[in-house]
């Protein structure tokens, strides 16, 4: 006889105590599982192979029983299931076999707490192999029957694993995220016997269990695909011919029903539906050469209606544990983007801490700078105690007539801070009449006098430095808050684009490993593909640019186009949107005559997504130390783009650090040009720069913009100019020195103007030797300021 806890109906309540039975409620939740346990278990239990041999339900009963999820309600349901097919005594063959699983569960099972999935399926093989034998015995010895016990004990083994993998999706679902290929053949499998439960249940003529399994197939194939579509019809095709005659024609038809169905999901429900119709019509004539359908259309049109009316939010819920790769994708984004946020928010963090130490800095030296009264008490009581104390008049002088003492003084402080020294001439006439030391007054008068200006000299240096070290702080905070704000940028993973790329490459042959396609702000799209080194032979330009061009729809080239990975293993190829217009530039410098260096400072060089920079800075003054300063700025220009900061942060930082460096005046502008060479756009951005120019044609444009150098405001003012550029542009940026040496002939700006109008070049290197030897020659040969032109010419590329 069973033991009863073996059968309890519900497994929640397998690991309470008597005591909570009696207290706790009973959940809807688990009622409604309960309820879905037993009804799955009834449906099981009526799948039968061959009209004879089912031994789905124990299986089902058996891998319940080993996760604690069913007892009597399960046994009680498979039982039902199957004497509502096969009312007849090999029902008793499967009770018996489930009360024989259930007592190994109990008294080896559940005891020892070490039970697994292998040894459930040990056991129920062994089980049904003991009980087959035994009815074969009693029936009589027969070969046929003995084969088909032998057969019906291994599926039962094999269902065992088939149900376990399925109830893994089915009651974890809340903490699953990706589904195997395994787990969803599983669960087809487990899904099928469902349906074939339903047997020949019909609803106006249509048979519910068609109509389920084309639903079964078209969910598949819309959310896993071609592939998923065409396994799960194979299956479900193939349980229903096992279940009643073998029909390869079913089984076929499923496949290619479910294969098509999935090709075409990008097109929506509807395309896959139609998908699944037309390729119904194809293989019913492909296979019948007739009229004859293998598929009703009556029972398609009610699965599709079905399929149609489902609620999109449930489509999507199950669309992600079968679309591993858009999974994966929103899980490396939602990490990408958590990662962005801790980094911003340390940053932050970094930047109070700073502004903070600045505040307290700040309230030290105003409490150190302030000087009151106090002060001028303690220099009096020092003249008094060296000077006065033993003197017979001490009393007259400090107590009686304390106040014109005071007043006496005072003067006599002042008169020391005018002239520098006080002589004894200097001290009022009431003092000398009644002191009895005057000379030696107007020493020690003296020598406190320029003991307390050291004093606070040395008192206001450290209440300077001070006062630095908190501006420093405030820059650093606001250097770190602007790093945080260029961090806090939209860049987008666009997971399509990588596998229609590692598609197309390998259509080509091209082997890759991993592509990545980034779409940064403002659109701009770039590729990175990690492939096997190809010894030089320039595969990268020569196939992957093209192919990768195609694929996005925009032109794309290679970053570098030298190979810097020959006679390398891999190599990672690095993909931009491809440039409308190319640069070359040319400069041109003469030196102050004063001065053995030049102060001002250049560059010119690609910076990232596709854009060019052109820069100058004028150093205030002329020779090494103007050099050093407009270095410094260009230095950090270039650093600062070619990472990829924003210009208007970029000029924001330059300053603090200006501001920092030293509180002596040391300035430098910053004229900066930055060219879009993919998207056609010069960007000019002008911090106490002189105007610039550009020559379209015969006409030369004037751009023009007023401002302080950087390092003389702490808020520096950035206001930029766009202009579109054009085939065959000459861009012209010049220092002061340049365009004082015009203003010989006019206004400056339109005289040099009219002169690079003159110019009948497209060299670069010779419109700024021009312009400088013409502005030498305006100013008699002699540089009064450091010249510095550049030039650069854009043309579209080809």
């Amino acid at each position: 006889m069973i033991h009863k806890d073996a059968l309890l109906p519900l497994s929640g309540w397998l690991n309470r105590k008597d005591s909570d039975k009696k207290t706790v409620s009973f959940p809807a939740g688990l009622f409604v599982r309960e309820l879905l346990i037993v009804l799955s278990c009834f449906l099981i239990g009526r799948a039968v192979l061959f009209h004879q041999i089912a031994p789905f339900g124990v299986a089902l009963f058996a891998v319940l029983l080993y996760r604690r999820k069913g007892g009597l309600g399960a046994f009680s349901a498979v039982a039902a299931g199957l004497i509502s097919f096969l009312f007849e005594l090999r029902v008793i063959r499967y009770v018996l076999v489930m009360l024989i699983v259930s007592a190994v569960w109990k008294y080896a099972g559940k005891k020892t707490g070490r039970w697994s999935v292998f040894k459930t399926a040990l056991t129920l093989l062994l089980s049904f192999a003991a009980v087959n034998t035994t009815f074969s015995l009693l029936n009589g010895f027969m070969l046929y029957e003995t084969l088909i016990g032998l057969f019906e004990s291994i599926v039962g083994f094999v269902m065992v694993y088939v149900f376990s993998r399925s109830a893994d999706v089915l009651w974890d679902q809340k903490r699953r995220q990706i589904l195997s290929g395994e787990e969803v053949i599983c669960l087809s499998i487990f899904l099928s016997l469902i349906i074939i439960g339903f047997w020949d249940i019909t609803v106006l003529r249509f048979s519910l269990r068609t109509i389920l399994t084309i639903f079964l197939i078209l969910m598949s194939g819309y959310m896993g695909g071609a592939g998923t579509g065409a396994a799960i019809g194979i299956t479900s095709g193939f349980m229903l011919s096992l279940a009643s005659s073998p029909d390869p024609a079913l089984m076929g038809s499923l496949a290619i029903c479910g294969l098509l169905a999935g090709t075409f999901r990008e097109l929506g429900r509807t395309g896959s539906s139609i998908a699944f119709f037309l390729a119904n019509i194809l293989m019913t004539y492909y296979i019948n050469r007739s009229t004859y359908v293998i598929l009703p259309f009556g029972e398609i049109a009610a699965a599709v209606l079905l399929f149609l009316i489902l609620p999109t939010k449930t489509i999507k819920h199950l669309k992600r544990f079968s679309d591993s790769g858009l999974t994966r994708a929103e899980a490396q984004q939602a990490y990408g983007r958590r990662m962005k946020e801790l980094t911003i928010g340390r940053l932050h963090e970094f930047a109070q801490v700073f502004r903070h130490l600045s505040r307290v800095f700040g309230r030290i030296s105003e409490r150190s700078s302030s000087a009151g009264p106090e002060d001028l008490s303690g220099l009096f009581d020092m003249a008094a105690e060296q000077v006065c104390r033993g003197c017979p008049l001490y009393r007259s002088c400090w107590e009686r007539d304390f106040y014109n003492t005071y007043v006496n003084m005072f003067d006599m402080l002042s008169v020391c801070e005018e002239k520098g020294l006080l002589e004894e001439k200097d001290i009022p006439g009431s003092m000398k009449r009644r002191c009895l030391k005057v000379d030696k007054l107007a020493e020690v008068m003296n020598f406190i006098y320029h003991s307390y200006r050291t004093n606070m000299k040395w008192q206001q240096r450290l209440v300077d430095c001070r006062q630095l070290v908190a501006e420093q702080l405030e820059g650093v905070s606001h250097v770190v808050t602007d790093l945080a704000a260029e961090l806090d940028m939209d860049i987008r993973f666009r997971t399509g684009m990588e596998e229609a790329i590692r598609l197309e490459l390998d259509k080509k042959g091209i082997k890759v490993g991993e592509v990545l396609v980034l779409e940064k702000p403002g659109g701009k799209t770039e590729v990175s593909i990690h492939k096997p080194a190809c010894s030089g032979n320039r595969e990268c330009l020569k196939k992957i640019e093209p192919i990768v061009s195609s694929v996005l729809g925009k032109a794309m080239s290679r970053q570098h186009r030298d190979c810097t990975r020959a006679g390398k293993r891999e190599c990672i190829v690095h993909l931009a949107e491809a440039r409308q217009f190319e640069i070359i530039t040319g400069i041109a410098r003469q030196p102050c005559q004063e001065a053995a260096a030049c102060g001002d400072s250049y560059s010119f060089t690609s910076i990232r997504d596709g854009k060019y920079m052109l820069a100058l800075s004028d150093g205030m003054g002329v020779g090494a130390r103007a050099a050093e300063e407009s270095s410094a700025v260009i230095s950090l220009l270039e650093n600062f783009l070619e990472a990829g900061f924003d210009q208007a942060i970029t000029i924001k930082t330059i300053n603090s650090i200006l501001m920092l460096r030293s509180r002596e005046e040391m300035f430098a502008t910053a004229d900066l040009c930055v060219l879009d060479l993919v998207a056609g756009q010069a960007e000019f951005i002008k911090i106490g720069g002189v105007s610039s120019f550009i020559r379209r044609g015969s006409e030369v444009e004037v751009i023009r913009q007023t401002g302080l150098p950087m390092g003389i405001l702490e808020d520096v003012s950035i206001e930029s100019i766009s202009v579109p550029i054009c085939d065959e542009d000459m861009i012209v940026m010049v220092t002061d020195g340049i365009l004082d040496a015009f203003a010989a002939v006019g206004d400056r700006e339109q005289a040099l103007a009219a002169y690079i109008a003159t110019l009948d070049t497209t060299n670069p290197q010779e419109l700024a030797d021009s312009i400088r030897e013409e502005a030498l020659f305006h100013s008699d040969g002699e540089a009064r300021d450091d010249m510095t032109v550049m030039a650069g010419r854009v043309w579209k590329s080809y």
